[in-house]
C-alpha cells in the first residue's frame, strides 16, 4: 500500500483546480469536471489553451501523428484536476508521439513542456485521458492520399503518401505532356520501323557490317517506342506509375505491386542503353573500314560476335543493378518508369556516365573515320576515280551531320538533366512548404480566420522536359534517316514487283568479282581449256544496300559489263595469273598472248603482303620504300632471276604503291616487232638481252573501281 500511494503521489503535482469551460477537448468530452493549466507552459487560462489546441489540430493532416497526439495535448492542455491535484501524462504516452509525429520536430521543435522529461511525465502513471476514445480521425490534404504502406510515405508524414499526379505540375500541363509524347514517340516507331521493313525486304544485301548495324540501333529505339506509347493503352497510364493506394510508384520493384512499372523501365532503359552501345560499335566499324579501303583486307571478320556479346550484355548488367537496389520511379507527366525520378544521383550513375562514356569513345571512332576519309581524299586526288571521290564527299558529309546531331542530343540531354539536378531540392523545399501551408489552411477553418493562399513557388519548366524528350525521340529519329536514299526506293520498287508477280524493269548486274570469283573455282577445268565460257544465274545479280555510301568498299555492284569481258574473263585472269599457276604477265594490248610469245614478256609481279613482306624480311625499309626497278643494261655477275611464286593480283595499297618489276636474261636476245615499243631494237653487246620494265599498267581512272575476290562469294 506505500508503494501504491507514493507511485500515487509521484503520478500527482499540487496545482490549482479550476471548473472546466468547455468539457470537450478535441471533440471528444472529458469525463471530469475539474482542469488545471498548470502543466501547459504556453497557456496562462483555459482560453489560451482552447487557441493553443487548435494550433495543434494542423496535424489532423498527418493521420498516424494525430492519432497519437491528441490524448497528450488534452493530458497536458486540459488535465483532469481533482482535490487541488493535477493528473500527470505517464512516459508512455508520450513516447507514442515520438515516431509519428516526427515532422514536429524537424519543423518547429517540440515545446519544453511536451519533452519527454521523467519529471513531467512519470513512467507507470495511469491517466484519465488514455480512457478517452476521440472521434476526430486525421486525413491527408492534397497533394498527399492516405496510405498504410509504410513506402509510399511522404518524408515525415506519415500515414500519407505523394498522389500519383505529379503535384508539380498542373492537370492541363500533364495533357500537353502526353500529346507531346504520343506525337513524338509515334514519328519515331514508323521511322524506325521503316527502317527496320527496308533492310528486311533486301536482307541479302542488307546484311552486311558496318551498315548492318544501323539495323538493330533502330530496333532498339523502335522497342523503346513501343514502351513510351505503351502508356495509351486503356487504363495502362495509372497502371504504370501509380500504386493500388493511389500513390505514386516509387522504389520498385515491390513484392505486393505489380510488375507492369518494371516491365516498362526493361523496355525503355535496357533499349535505349543498347541502341547507344551499338552508337559507339558502329562508329568503330566505320573507323576499321575506312582504314582498309583499297585492300582486301576486312577488318571486322569475326568480330561481329563480340559486338553483338558487348552490346547486350553491359544494358542487362545495368538494369539488374538498378532493379536489385530498388530505384526505379514512376512518373505521371512522362507517363513510364525510369530510373532515378526521385533520387538523381542513380539517375546520374546509370544515365548519364553511360552516355557520357559513349559520347567520347564514339566520337573518337567518328572523328578517326572523317579524318581517314579526307585524308584518301586529298592526299590521292588523281587516284581516285570520279565514283570514289564522290562517294566520299557524300559519307563525309553524311558523317558530319550525324556526329553534330549525335553530339547536340547529348549535350541537350545533359543540360536538361543538369537542370533537374541544381534545381531539385529548391522543388522539393517548396512542396513541403506547400504541404505545411495546406496544414494551416486546416487550422484556419477550425478557428474561423482567413484562409492562406497556397501554392508551389518553384516549380520544373514543362519547357526543359519537352526538350529533354525531343532530344531522346530525335535520336531515334535520326539514326533511321540512313536508309532515306535512292537505293531504298529502288529496294521498295523491287520487293513490290516480286510482291506483286510483276517483272522488274532493273537491269541485273552481276559484281565482277563474283565472275572472277566463279572462275577460280573451277580453276582446274579453266586450265585444260581456257577458252570455256562460265554462266551466271540471277540470283549472282546484286544491288546497292538501303544504307548508300556505307557499304563503303570496293565490292559494290560493277557497272555495265560488256559481253566481251565476260565472255573473256576466264582468259584475262589467266592471262594474270589469278587462278594458274604461272607467273604473272603483263602486255600493253588487250588482245590474249599466245604461248610462244610469252617468254618474251616482262614479268611483273604483283603487290607484296604485309604479312610475306615480314617473313621475307621483317625490314622498316621495305614497307616505305618503293622496289627499285631493274637497270636497263646488264649487270655484272648476273646469271638469273629467280622468280617469284605467283599469286592473286591486287591492287598496290594506298596512298604508296609497292611493286618491282623482275628481270629476265635470255641467250642471244630475241629480234624484238613494232609491237613492242619500250624493248630496245637491238640486243646490246655482250650476247646477252635484259629485259626492261614497263610503265604503270593500271591507269588512275579504274584504280579505286577494280573489283576484288568477294570472300562472301554464293558460288
Amino acid at each position: 500500500r506505500r508503494g501504491a500511494r507514493r507511485r500515487m503521489a509521484r503520478c500527482k503535482r499540487d496545482a490549482p483546480c479550476e471548473a472546466l469551460q468547455r468539457n470537450v477537448c478535441l471533440g471528444s468530452p472529458l469525463p471530469y469536471a475539474a482542469t488545471s493549466t498548470l502543466l501547459a507552459g504556453d497557456s496562462g487560462s483555459q482560453a489560451e489553451a482552447h487557441d493553443k489546441l487548435l494550433l495543434w489540430s494542423g496535424l489532423r493532416n498527418a493521420p498516424r501523428c494525430w492519432d497519437v497526439i491528441q490524448p497528450l495535448l488534452c493530458a497536458v492542455y486540459m488535465p483532469k484536476c481533482e482535490d487541488g491535484k493535477v493528473e500527470l501524462p505517464s512516459q508512455t504516452l508520450c513516447q507514442a508521439t515520438r515516431g509519428p509525429c516526427t515532422i514536429v520536430e524537424r519543423e518547429r521543435g517540440w515545446p519544453d513542456f511536451l519533452r519527454c522529461t521523467t519529471d513531467r511525465f512519470p513512467e507507470g502513471c495511469p491517466n484519465e485521458v488514455q480512457n478517452i476514445r476521440f472521434n476526430s480521425s486525421g486525413q491527408c490534404e492534397p497533394p498527399l492520399v492516405q496510405t498504410d504502406n509504410s513506402k509510399s510515405w511522404y518524408e515525415d508524414v506519415e500515414g500519407c503518401g505523394i498522389q500519383c499526379q505529379n503535384p508539380l505540375f498542373t492537370e492541363k500541363e500533364h495533357r500537353e505532356m502526353h500529346v507531346y509524347i504520343a506525337a513524338f514517340s509515334s514519328v519515331t516507331l514508323f521511322c524506325t520501323f521503316f527502317t527496320l521493313a527496308t533492310f528486311v525486304a533486301d536482307w541479302k544485301n542488307s546484311n552486311r557490317y558496318p551498315a548492318v548495324i544501323l539495323f538493330y540501333v533502330n530496333a532498339c529505339f523502335f522497342m523503346g517506342s513501343i514502351g513510351w506509347l505503351a502508356q495509351f493503352m486503356d487504363g495502362a497510364r495509372r497502371e504504370i506509375v501509380c500504386r493500388a493506394d493511389g500513390t505514386m510508384r516509387l522504389g520498385e520493384p515491390t513484392s505486393n505491386e505489380t510488375l507492369s512499372c518494371v516491365i516498362i523501365f526493361v523496355i525503355v532503359y535496357y533499349s535505349l542503353m543498347s541502341g547507344v552501345i551499338w552508337f559507339v560499335m558502329l562508329t568503330y566499324a566505320w573507323h576499321t573500314s575506312f582504314k582498309a579501303l583499297g585492300t582486301t583486307y576486312q577488318p571486322l571478320v569475326g568480330k561481329t560476335s563480340y559486338f553483338h556479346l558487348v552490346t547486350w550484355s553491359i544494358p542487362f548488367v545495368l538494369t539488374v543493378a538498378i532493379l536489385a537496389v530498388a530505384q526505379v520511379d514512376g512518373d505521371s507527366v512522362s507517363g513510364i518508369c525510369f530510373v532515378g525520378y526521385k533520387n538523381y544521383r542513380y539517375r546520374a550513375g546509370f544515365v548519364l556516365a553511360p552516355i557520357g562514356l559513349v559520347l567520347i569513345v564514339g566520337g573518337y571512332f567518328l572523328i578517326r573515320g572523317v579524318m581517314t576519309l579526307f585524308s584518301i581524299k586529298s592526299n590521292h586526288p588523281g587516284l581516285l576515280s570520279e565514283k570514289a571521290a564522290s562517294k566520299i564527299n557524300e559519307t563525309m558529309l553524311r558523317l558530319g551531320i550525324f556526329g553534330f546531331l549525335a553530339f547536340g542530343f547529348v549535350f541537350i540531354t545533359f543540360g536538361c538533366h543538369f537542370y533537374d539536378f541544381f534545381n531539385q531540392a529548391e522543388w522539393e523545399r517548396s512542396f513541403r512548404e506547400f504541404v505545411l501551408c495546406e496544414a494551416n489552411v486546416t487550422i484556419a477553418t477550425q478557428n474561423n480566420k482567413p484562409i492562406p493562399d497556397c501554392e508551389i513557388k518553384n516549380r520544373p519548366s514543362l519547357l526543359v522536359e519537352k526538350i529533354n524528350l525531343f532530344a531522346m525521340f530525335g535520336t531515334g529519329i535520326s539514326m533511321s534517316t540512313w536508309v532515306w536514299t535512292r537505293a531504298t526506293l529502288l529496294i521498295w520498287k523491287r520487293t513490290w514487283c516480286r510482291l506483286t508477280g510483276q517483272s522488274s524493269n532493273e537491269p541485273k548486274r552481276i559484281r565482277k568479282s563474283r565472275m572472277i570469283a566463279k572462275a577460280f573455282s573451277r580453276r582446274k577445268e579453266l586450265q585444260h581449256n581456257p577458252g570455256q565460257e562460265l554462266s551466271f544465274s540471277l540470283r549472282s545479280a546484286s544491288h546497292e544496300g538501303p544504307v548508300a555510301g556505307l557499304p563503303f568498299d570496293l565490292n559494290e555492284p560493277s557497272g555495265d559489263v560488256s559481253s566481251a569481258w565476260a565472255q573473256h574473263v576466264t582468259k584475262m585472269v589467266a592471262r594474270r595469273g589469278a587462278i594458274l599457276s604461272q607467273d604473272v604477265s603483263v602486255t600493253p594490248v588487250a588482245t590474249p598472248v599466245p604461248p610462244e610469245e610469252r617468254a618474251s614478256l616482262w614479268l611483273v609481279e604483283g603487290e607484296l603482303s604485309p604479312r610475306r613482306e615480314k617473313r621475307l624480311g621483317r625490314k622498316k625499309k621495305r614497307r616505305r620504300k618503293k622496289k627499285e626497278v631493274c637497270p636497263m643494261g646488264p649487270a655484272d655477275g648476273v646469271r638469273g632471276t629467280d622468280r617469284f611464286a605467283s599469286s592473286v593480283p591486287r591492287l598496290p595499297q594506298l596512298p604508296r604503291a609497292k611493286c618491282f618489276v623482275a628481270s629476265r636474261q635470255e641467250p642471244g636476245g630475241p629480234q624484238q616487232e613494232d609491237g613492242f615499243p619500250w624493248a630496245p631494237r637491238e640486243p646490246p653487246q655482250g650476247g646477252r638481252f635484259l629485259q626492261g620494265a614497263l610503265p604503270p599498267i593500271s591507269s588512275r581512272t579504274h584504280l579505286m573501281d577494280v573489283e576484288l575476290l568477294d570472300l562472301d562469294s554464293d558460288f
